[in-house]
């Protein structure tokens, strides 16, 4: 009783701490970044630790984890966070979050079994990747609700903190061991303790968080989240195809080489992410208003911190991003520099087409976004298993820019094509 009590306590001091817009988003932005960077590291430090073959199997395992966690995530986050009525409850979505985890496992257990065909080892690496990033999804919810109340310092303390302890454990285990299934369970057990830590326990002090079984609700919720589902998922394939067919059609060693120079295209898409996450609720704000200039000022402003942001990174990976990398991994990659500028340069695209998603959900446009990302999957799929058999690790990186390019005309043209359309109506009834 006196240590609950005194964790009662203590979670209360936590979340009445006083924030502000900066604090919010200094936070945000720490989150994000060390949740992104998280897989980067991993990889990088996996494959020194382990070598490349078993730095492959890594590398493959945590592509599959992070395309399927989207299924854990559904995008309820961003229905969430912009369901400024308040239609649904907590516990609604906490309904649908217990739901959609019983899926994605047995999704999981299916797909890690056909991706690692008759290698045992490779599939359980596969699975428990699969269900450490699952944790991850489901602290989504929490840190959604915490975003909704203005208070995203507790969302990025959460991601932030959960993500370091999870992470220092695998590696740690991983340097005594290099044992990958005992450092990933353990990491995952770790993960748990932050969620109940860092997101359980505070949203107690905001709200009931009890579970609500409404069918009525819980199929509201899945109906309306559904297009963006699937236009997420798409959107993780079209990051995965790439990676997916060099490690079908080349050695294990190769799926490490490309892991290796595709995690730093991770950097622009989570500068982009604490750009756009925080300017949501604006942005909805805007569209709601007849008038026009400040939401296209907004997506204006937001797209050209992103093309910046984007120069920076190719700058910047041109002059260090090879020897940066061999030296964190141990591999020679010289070779393959310019297939590092090329996936920078698909990096900015791809960020650019992740806005244009935002913003086309804002506009609650979800037709426009599934038929953008089916196309844009088709062509992933396509482009990739032709390329990557042809050109080998260069091909992945054409596949890539390929796919993401198209995702942005759609997108783009969307976006503007809706604009100009309502812009239409409202002078129409003036």
């Amino acid at each position: 009783m006196k240590v609950n009590k005194l964790l009662t306590i203590a979670c209360h001091k936590y979340v009445s701490s006083e924030t502000s817009e900066k604090n919010n988003f200094v936070w945000n932005m720490i989150g994000s970044m060390i949740f992104a960077a998280a897989s980067m590291i991993l990889s990088l430090l996996i494959i020194r630790i382990v070598g490349e073959d078993d730095g492959g199997i890594f590398a493959i395992a945590i592509t599959v984890a992070q395309m399927l966690a989207f299924i854990e995530y559904y995008e309820t986050r961003t229905f969430q966070v912009t369901d400024t009525k308040s239609t649904f409850e907590f516990g609604h979505y906490k309904a649908v979050k217990y739901i959609l985890f019983v899926v994605s496992v047995v999704v999981s257990i299916v797909y890690s079994i056909l991706t690692a065909k008759s290698n045992i080892y490779k599939c359980i690496v596969i699975l428990l990747m699969c269900i450490y990033r699952f944790v991850d999804a489901y602290a989504d919810l929490y840190e959604g609700a915490f975003q909704k109340d203005g208070r995203l310092d507790l969302t990025g303390k959460s991601q932030a903190f959960r993500t370091v302890m999870s992470v220092t454990v695998m590696l740690v285990v991983l340097i005594i061991t290099k044992n990958m299934i005992l450092a990933i369970s353990l990491s995952i057990l770790i993960a748990i303790l932050g969620l109940i830590i860092f997101d359980v326990m505070p949203m107690k002090t905001f709200r009931n968080i009890a579970v609500i079984w409404n069918e009525k609700y819980i199929l509201g919720i899945l109906k309306n989240c559904f297009p963006l589902f699937i236009g997420s998922f798409l959107w993780s394939y079209i990051l995965s195809a790439s990676r997916i067919a060099i490690d079908a059609k080349m050695a294990s060693n190769y799926s490490a080489y490309f892991q290796t120079l595709f995690m730093p295209v991770s950097i622009v898409n989570l500068f982009a992410t604490f750009v756009m996450k925080p300017a949501l609720t604006k942005l909805a704000d805007e569209y709601a208003s007849d008038y026009k200039k400040p939401f296209i000022v907004s997506i204006s402003k937001i797209s050209v911190i992103i093309v910046g942001f984007t120069i920076i990174c190719i700058i910047g990976a041109w002059i260090l991003g090879i020897p940066v990398l061999q030296i964190l991994t141990g591999s020679e990659l010289i070779q393959y520099k310019m297939v590092l500028i090329l996936l920078m340069f698909a990096g900015g695209i791809n960020a650019l087409s992740y806005f244009g998603y935002y913003v086309l959900t804002v506009m609650r446009k979800s037709g426009m976004i599934i038929i953008g990302y089916i196309v844009s999957a088709i062509v992933a799929k396509l482009a990739n298993e032709y390329l990557v058999a042809r050109y080998g690790i260069k091909g992945g990186a054409y596949g890539f820019l390929t796919s993401v390019m198209v995702l942005f005309l759609i997108f783009y043209f969307c976006i503007i094509y809706t604009i100009l359309k309502k812009n239409k109506k409202i002078l129409r009834k003036s």
